[in-house]
C-alpha cells in the first residue's frame, strides 16, 4: 500500500483503493491532491478551503474540482460494490462458500 501511495503523491492522484490477500484486506481513501480541499482525518472527510488562502477564484476552481472527484469516486464505488455483492452472492448460492473470518483495515488505522 505505501508503493501505491507514492504513486498516487507523485501522479497527483485522487483514489479509492483495496488490497486482498486472503483473510484480510486493508483500504485507502486517497483525497489529498493539489486540486483539492478534502482531507480524511481519523476515517472521516475533512473539507478546509479558505478563499483568503487561495483567492476567491481558485477556491471556487478547487470546490468544483473536489466535489467532481468525490461524485466520481462516489459512483465507480457505488456501482462496483453493487457487482461485488452480486458476485460474493452468486458464490454462496452457487457453490455454497462461506465468507472466510478475517479482518479489514484502513490504511491509516493501519499507519497509527
Amino acid at each position: 500500500m505505501e508503493e501505491i501511495k507514492a504513486i498516487l503523491k507523485r501522479e497527483d492522484i485522487a483514489a479509492f483503493i483495496v488490497i486482498h490477500t486472503p483473510g484480510h484486506s486493508e483500504y485507502l481513501n486517497h483525497l489529498e491532491t493539489s486540486y483539492s480541499c478534502a482531507k480524511i482525518q481519523f476515517d472521516q472527510v475533512r473539507l478546509k478551503l479558505k478563499s483568503s488562502e487561495v483567492g476567491r477564484e481558485r477556491a471556487k476552481e478547487i470546490a468544483k474540482d473536489t466535489l467532481n472527484m468525490v461524485t466520481h469516486i462516489a459512483k465507480a464505488t457505488g456501482q462496483n460494490s453493487l457487482f461485488y455483492m452480486d458476485c460474493s452472492k452468486l458464490l454462496k448460492d452457487k457453490f455454497g462458500g462461506e465468507d472466510l473470518p478475517g479482518e479489514e483495515t484502513s490504511h491509516s488505522q493501519q499507519n497509527n
